[in-house]
Protein backbone atom coordinates (compact mmCIF):
# COMPACT_ATOMS: atom_id res chain seq x y z
CA UNK A 1 0.00 0.00 0.00
CA UNK A 2 2.96 2.22 1.06
CA UNK A 3 4.47 1.51 -2.53
CA UNK A 4 1.27 2.13 -4.10
CA UNK A 5 1.31 5.68 -2.52
CA UNK A 6 4.76 6.91 -3.49
CA UNK A 7 3.72 6.00 -7.25
CA UNK A 8 0.53 8.12 -7.45
CA UNK A 9 1.52 10.63 -4.60
CA UNK A 10 1.14 13.45 -7.25
CA UNK A 11 -1.56 12.23 -9.51
CA UNK A 12 -4.39 14.25 -8.30
CA UNK A 13 -2.96 18.08 -7.68
CA UNK A 14 -0.02 18.34 -10.31
CA UNK A 15 -2.85 17.13 -13.13
CA UNK A 16 -5.07 19.96 -12.25
CA UNK A 17 -2.39 22.00 -12.73
CA UNK A 18 -1.69 21.01 -16.29
CA UNK A 19 -5.06 20.79 -16.90
CA UNK A 20 -5.42 24.75 -16.44
CA UNK A 21 -2.39 25.60 -18.43
CA UNK A 22 -2.70 23.44 -21.31
CA UNK A 23 -3.74 26.26 -23.68
CA UNK A 24 -0.81 28.07 -22.95
CA UNK A 25 1.46 24.69 -23.95
CA UNK A 26 -0.72 23.95 -26.72
CA UNK A 27 -0.31 27.69 -28.10
CA UNK A 28 4.05 27.09 -28.09
CA UNK A 29 5.32 26.60 -31.47
CA UNK A 30 7.52 23.82 -32.29
CA UNK A 31 10.60 26.02 -32.73
CA UNK A 32 10.06 27.67 -29.47
CA UNK A 33 10.46 24.27 -27.19
CA UNK A 34 13.21 23.47 -25.01
CA UNK A 35 15.58 20.79 -25.38
CA UNK A 36 15.12 18.90 -21.85
CA UNK A 37 18.45 18.38 -20.83
CA UNK A 38 18.60 18.42 -17.31
CA UNK A 39 16.76 16.59 -14.23
CA UNK A 40 13.40 17.54 -14.07
CA UNK A 41 12.40 16.19 -11.02
CA UNK A 42 15.67 18.43 -8.99
CA UNK A 43 14.54 21.36 -11.06
CA UNK A 44 11.02 21.21 -9.61
CA UNK A 45 12.20 20.46 -6.24
CA UNK A 46 14.69 23.57 -6.20
CA UNK A 47 11.91 25.99 -8.05
CA UNK A 48 9.51 24.97 -5.22
CA UNK A 49 11.22 25.75 -2.78
CA UNK A 50 12.67 29.28 -4.13
CA UNK A 51 9.11 30.24 -4.90
CA UNK A 52 8.39 32.29 -1.48
CA UNK A 53 11.07 34.29 -1.80
CA UNK A 54 10.60 34.89 -5.25
CA UNK A 55 7.14 35.88 -4.27
CA UNK A 56 8.54 38.15 -2.05
CA UNK A 57 9.62 40.86 -4.86
CA UNK A 58 6.31 40.51 -6.67
CA UNK A 59 6.12 44.51 -5.15
CA UNK A 60 9.11 45.60 -6.32
CA UNK A 61 8.67 43.70 -9.73
CA UNK A 62 5.36 45.84 -10.13
CA UNK A 63 7.14 49.26 -9.83
CA UNK A 64 10.14 48.80 -11.32
CA UNK A 65 9.96 46.42 -13.91
CA UNK A 66 6.50 47.05 -15.72
CA UNK A 67 7.48 44.81 -18.90
CA UNK A 68 7.84 42.11 -16.71
CA UNK A 69 5.34 39.72 -17.33
CA UNK A 70 3.13 39.26 -14.14
CA UNK A 71 0.77 36.34 -15.72
CA UNK A 72 3.75 33.87 -15.89
CA UNK A 73 5.10 34.79 -12.57
CA UNK A 74 2.07 34.23 -10.77
CA UNK A 75 1.54 31.07 -12.29
CA UNK A 76 5.00 29.87 -11.70
CA UNK A 77 3.67 27.30 -9.03
CA UNK A 78 1.19 25.37 -11.31
CA UNK A 79 3.83 25.72 -14.10
CA UNK A 80 6.30 23.59 -11.56
CA UNK A 81 2.96 21.26 -11.13
CA UNK A 82 2.14 20.49 -14.22
CA UNK A 83 5.58 19.78 -15.88
CA UNK A 84 5.70 17.52 -12.47
CA UNK A 85 2.28 15.83 -14.30
CA UNK A 86 3.93 15.97 -17.50
CA UNK A 87 7.35 14.16 -16.80
CA UNK A 88 5.40 11.55 -14.37
CA UNK A 89 3.45 10.95 -17.57
CA UNK A 90 6.65 11.08 -19.62
CA UNK A 91 8.43 8.13 -17.49
CA UNK A 92 5.34 5.87 -17.54
CA UNK A 93 4.97 6.02 -21.16
CA UNK A 94 8.49 5.75 -21.92
CA UNK A 95 9.31 3.26 -18.94
CA UNK A 96 7.99 -0.36 -19.18
CA UNK A 97 5.15 -0.96 -16.52
CA UNK A 98 7.19 -2.90 -14.65
CA UNK A 99 4.44 -2.36 -11.84
CA UNK A 100 1.39 -3.99 -13.08
CA UNK A 101 1.78 -6.97 -12.13
CA UNK A 102 1.55 -5.54 -8.09
CA UNK A 103 -0.29 -2.86 -8.99
CA UNK A 104 -2.88 -5.18 -10.36
CA UNK A 105 -2.60 -7.79 -7.55
CA UNK A 106 -2.47 -4.52 -5.04
CA UNK A 107 -6.05 -3.31 -6.74
CA UNK A 108 -7.72 -6.10 -6.71
CA UNK A 109 -7.28 -6.85 -2.89
CA UNK A 110 -8.31 -2.81 -2.55
CA UNK A 111 -11.31 -3.62 -4.68
CA UNK A 112 -12.42 -6.09 -2.51
CA UNK A 113 -12.08 -4.83 0.93
CA UNK A 114 -14.09 -1.57 -0.17
CA UNK A 115 -16.57 -3.37 -1.77
CA UNK A 116 -17.29 -5.10 1.21
CA UNK A 117 -17.22 -2.00 3.42
CA UNK A 118 -19.23 -0.71 1.07
CA UNK A 119 -21.84 -3.20 0.73
CA UNK A 120 -21.66 -3.14 5.18
CA UNK A 121 -22.14 0.31 5.43
CA UNK A 122 -25.09 0.13 2.82
CA UNK A 123 -27.05 -2.73 4.87
CA UNK A 124 -26.38 0.06 7.41
CA UNK A 125 -27.96 2.79 5.47
CA UNK A 126 -25.21 4.91 5.42
CA UNK A 127 -24.72 3.81 1.70
CA UNK A 128 -26.78 4.18 -1.56
CA UNK A 129 -26.88 0.02 -2.50
CA UNK A 130 -27.87 1.35 -5.95
CA UNK A 131 -24.25 3.01 -6.58
CA UNK A 132 -22.84 -0.70 -6.22
CA UNK A 133 -25.08 -2.07 -9.19
CA UNK A 134 -22.91 -1.02 -12.16
CA UNK A 135 -19.68 -2.78 -10.61
CA UNK A 136 -18.15 -4.18 -13.30
CA UNK A 137 -16.84 -7.28 -11.34
CA UNK A 138 -13.22 -8.55 -10.88
CA UNK A 139 -12.76 -9.82 -14.26
CA UNK A 140 -9.82 -8.15 -15.96
CA UNK A 141 -7.34 -4.90 -14.74
CA UNK A 142 -9.81 -2.12 -16.41
CA UNK A 143 -12.89 -3.45 -14.44
CA UNK A 144 -10.90 -3.90 -11.40
CA UNK A 145 -9.55 -0.14 -11.98
CA UNK A 146 -12.79 1.42 -12.62
CA UNK A 147 -14.42 -0.36 -9.98
CA UNK A 148 -12.01 0.79 -7.75
CA UNK A 149 -12.36 4.04 -8.54
CA UNK A 150 -15.97 4.32 -8.50
CA UNK A 151 -15.54 2.72 -4.99
CA UNK A 152 -13.53 5.12 -3.01
CA UNK A 153 -15.48 7.98 -5.29
CA UNK A 154 -18.64 6.27 -3.24
CA UNK A 155 -17.02 6.08 0.17
CA UNK A 156 -15.35 9.93 0.11
CA UNK A 157 -18.45 11.20 -1.08
CA UNK A 158 -20.31 9.41 1.91
CA UNK A 159 -17.68 10.61 4.21
CA UNK A 160 -20.07 12.33 6.51
CA UNK A 161 -22.39 9.71 7.08
CA UNK A 162 -19.62 6.65 7.33
CA UNK A 163 -16.54 8.87 9.11
CA UNK A 164 -16.17 6.37 12.54
CA UNK A 165 -17.71 3.68 11.41
CA UNK A 166 -15.30 1.84 8.89
CA UNK A 167 -11.54 1.38 9.72
CA UNK A 168 -10.70 2.87 6.29
CA UNK A 169 -9.25 6.63 6.21
CA UNK A 170 -9.97 9.01 3.81
CA UNK A 171 -5.87 9.38 2.86
CA UNK A 172 -6.71 5.54 2.30
CA UNK A 173 -9.62 6.15 0.29
CA UNK A 174 -7.72 9.01 -1.84
CA UNK A 175 -4.73 6.30 -2.20
CA UNK A 176 -6.81 3.48 -3.44
CA UNK A 177 -8.07 6.53 -6.03
CA UNK A 178 -5.02 7.31 -6.81
CA UNK A 179 -4.18 3.64 -7.71
CA UNK A 180 -6.88 3.13 -9.69
CA UNK A 181 -5.97 6.01 -12.00
CA UNK A 182 -1.96 4.27 -11.97
CA UNK A 183 -3.75 1.02 -13.42
CA UNK A 184 -5.71 2.31 -15.47
CA UNK A 185 -2.77 4.33 -17.44
CA UNK A 186 -0.54 2.47 -17.39
CA UNK A 187 -2.87 -0.54 -18.39
CA UNK A 188 -3.87 2.27 -21.55
CA UNK A 189 -0.23 2.80 -22.13
CA UNK A 190 0.42 -1.01 -22.47
CA UNK A 191 -2.10 -0.77 -25.04
CA UNK A 192 -1.67 2.50 -27.43
CA UNK A 193 2.46 2.54 -27.19
CA UNK A 194 3.86 4.93 -29.33
CA UNK A 195 1.56 7.51 -29.94
CA UNK A 196 1.48 7.95 -26.10
CA UNK A 197 5.25 7.82 -25.96
CA UNK A 198 5.21 10.43 -28.82
CA UNK A 199 2.58 12.72 -26.94
CA UNK A 200 4.39 12.63 -23.32
CA UNK A 201 7.52 13.42 -25.20
CA UNK A 202 5.92 16.59 -26.52
CA UNK A 203 3.59 17.99 -23.85
CA UNK A 204 6.94 17.07 -21.40
CA UNK A 205 8.79 19.54 -23.91
CA UNK A 206 6.24 22.01 -23.73
CA UNK A 207 5.42 21.93 -20.02
CA UNK A 208 9.49 22.37 -19.57
CA UNK A 209 9.41 25.52 -22.02
CA UNK A 210 6.57 27.27 -20.63
CA UNK A 211 8.65 26.60 -16.63
CA UNK A 212 12.04 27.23 -17.81
CA UNK A 213 11.48 30.58 -19.95
CA UNK A 214 9.21 31.93 -16.99
CA UNK A 215 12.01 31.05 -14.11
CA UNK A 216 14.38 32.48 -16.02
CA UNK A 217 13.08 35.55 -16.68
CA UNK A 218 12.22 35.34 -12.71
CA UNK A 219 15.61 35.27 -12.35
CA UNK A 220 16.68 38.10 -14.34
CA UNK A 221 14.23 40.39 -12.82
CA UNK A 222 15.55 39.54 -9.30
CA UNK A 223 19.13 39.79 -10.63
CA UNK A 224 18.36 43.24 -11.57
CA UNK A 225 17.07 44.50 -8.88
CA UNK A 226 19.76 42.66 -6.25
CA UNK A 227 22.57 43.36 -8.51
CA UNK A 228 24.20 45.27 -5.70
CA UNK A 229 23.82 42.72 -3.52
CA UNK A 230 24.60 40.11 -6.25
CA UNK A 231 22.64 37.16 -4.58
CA UNK A 232 20.24 36.01 -7.10
CA UNK A 233 22.12 32.65 -6.51
CA UNK A 234 20.78 32.40 -2.73
CA UNK A 235 17.18 33.54 -4.16
CA UNK A 236 16.71 31.85 -7.51
CA UNK A 237 19.39 29.37 -8.02
CA UNK A 238 20.33 28.52 -11.30
CA UNK A 239 19.02 25.18 -12.99
CA UNK A 240 22.30 24.57 -14.87
CA UNK A 241 25.07 25.58 -12.13
CA UNK A 242 28.05 26.88 -13.74
CA UNK A 243 27.70 25.81 -17.05
CA UNK A 244 26.18 27.20 -20.49
CA UNK A 245 22.36 26.39 -21.54
CA UNK A 246 21.79 24.66 -24.84
CA UNK A 247 19.04 25.22 -26.88
CA UNK A 248 17.41 22.56 -28.78
CA UNK A 249 17.83 24.22 -32.15
CA UNK A 250 20.44 27.05 -33.39
CA UNK A 251 18.69 27.94 -36.80
CA UNK A 252 15.08 28.34 -34.95
CA UNK A 253 16.29 29.90 -30.89
CA UNK A 254 13.62 29.83 -28.78
CA UNK A 255 12.62 33.63 -27.79
CA UNK A 256 14.82 34.69 -24.82
CA UNK A 257 13.67 36.16 -21.41
CA UNK A 258 14.01 39.91 -21.92
CA UNK A 259 17.57 41.74 -22.12
CA UNK A 260 19.17 37.95 -23.02
CA UNK A 261 20.44 36.38 -25.48
CA UNK A 262 20.33 32.62 -26.63
CA UNK A 263 23.40 30.70 -26.66
CA UNK A 264 24.58 26.86 -27.49
CA UNK A 265 24.53 24.37 -30.37
CA UNK A 266 22.03 22.86 -31.86
CA UNK A 267 20.74 19.10 -30.59
CA UNK A 268 17.51 17.02 -31.09
CA UNK A 269 15.06 16.32 -28.00
CA UNK A 270 16.81 13.92 -25.80
CA UNK A 271 15.54 10.81 -24.75
CA UNK A 272 16.03 10.90 -21.56
CA UNK A 273 17.53 13.93 -18.78
CA UNK A 274 20.42 14.72 -18.35
CA UNK A 275 22.54 15.64 -15.20
CA UNK A 276 25.40 17.50 -17.26
CA UNK A 277 22.81 20.42 -18.93
CA UNK A 278 23.90 23.52 -18.35
CA UNK A 279 22.99 27.51 -18.63
CA UNK A 280 24.46 31.37 -18.19
CA UNK A 281 24.18 32.49 -15.06
CA UNK A 282 22.33 35.69 -15.75
CA UNK A 283 24.04 38.64 -13.25
CA UNK A 284 23.38 42.05 -14.49
CA UNK A 285 25.72 44.63 -13.40
CA UNK A 286 25.04 47.51 -11.35
CA UNK A 287 25.82 49.70 -14.31
CA UNK A 288 23.55 47.40 -16.41
CA UNK A 289 20.38 49.34 -18.20
CA UNK A 290 17.05 47.67 -16.85
CA UNK A 291 16.41 45.21 -19.45
CA UNK A 292 12.44 45.43 -18.25
CA UNK A 293 11.82 49.25 -18.71
CA UNK A 294 10.18 50.68 -21.78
Amino acid sequence: MESMKHLANNEKLASEALARVKDQLAALLPEQLELVNLDVQTATSTILGALPEIRGFRERIVKELPRVDLVAFDNLEDYVLALSAAHASYVTATQPPDDLELLSTEAAKLREMLLAEAKSLSLRGLVNPRKLDNLKGANGRMNVAQDLLALSTLLLDSWPQVQGKSPTTQEELQAASRIGTRLTRVVGLRDQGPAVVAAATDQRQRAFTLLLNTYEEARLAIGYLRRREDDVESIAPSLYPGKARRRATEDAPTKPAAGTSPTGSPSSEAPSDSANATTTVLKPSPASKDPFLS
